[in-house]
């Protein structure tokens, strides 16, 4: 998938850029059942990824980002948020293979440093043009 911007972006607060960032996450509550994941979008507010996980809306997650600084993607820093499941969806499919992705979740950022968002902002707007 390339980057794209997403055409839902009037909707929002911030612009939504589609892009497989890695992410590390746990449930707040349970910060042993660690997970891996990509993004398949991202903004200053939020991200949606896939994951073979059923995490319930309202779950409290832990994320470690690991965000590009350019849409080159040659330096990368980490960024830790909190986030709160806004939704989950199922994927649409006959079967699954095992550890292959079931579920989409959209979660927006809780707890951030404003100039983590920032970077995240500074990245989509970058990847625009």
């Amino acid at each position: 998938m390339g980057m794209e911007i997403s055409r839902y972006a009037e909707r929002r607060k911030f612009l939504r850029l589609e892009d497989n960032i890695f992410i590390l996450g746990s449930l707040k509550a349970n910060h042993a059942d660690e997970f891996k994941a990509f993004t398949r979008d991202i903004s200053g507010g939020g991200l949606m990824f896939e994951t073979d996980r059923d995490i319930p809306a309202g779950s409290e997650l832990e994320l470690e980002i690991y965000q590009p600084s350019t849409s080159g993607k040659n330096i990368i820093f980490s960024v830790h948020v909190v986030a709160k499941a806004s939704w989950t969806r199922g994927i649409a499919k006959d079967s699954f293979e095992e550890g292959e992705n079931r579920y989409q979740v959209g979660v927006e950022f809780s707890e951030i440093k404003e100039e983590d968002r920032q970077r995240i902002v500074n990245f989509v707007n970058g990847s625009m043009i």
